[in-house]
């Protein structure tokens, strides 16, 4: 399945790109992914499954492989500008 298009058939919560903005946006703050996976169920208003899942976990690992995010003890934050 290629995860970066979108077809008739795919909800845009199976979209990596979109959900990697939105769990961008939700991270102001240090967050377990837990949390993180829960505010992004509330903020979009759908019910948590193992498809969502697994396109959350992709989004993270691409949000992680532009290094705009980092975990540290277990939580999510974003990277400071000046963090190397």
């Amino acid at each position: 399945m290629n995860f970066f298009l979108l077809s008739k058939h795919q909800t845009i919560e199976e979209n990596v790109l979109v959900t990697s903005k939105v769990l961008f946006e939700l991270l102001n703050k240090k967050k377990h992914v837990d949390q993180l996976f829960l505010e992004f169920a509330k903020k979009q208003n759908v019910v948590l499954n193992l498809n969502i899942e697994r396109v959350l976990y992709l989004s993270l690992t691409f949000l992680y492989s532009l290094d705009v995010i980092s975990i540290q003890n277990n939580l999510v934050m974003r990277k400071k500008k000046n963090d190397s």
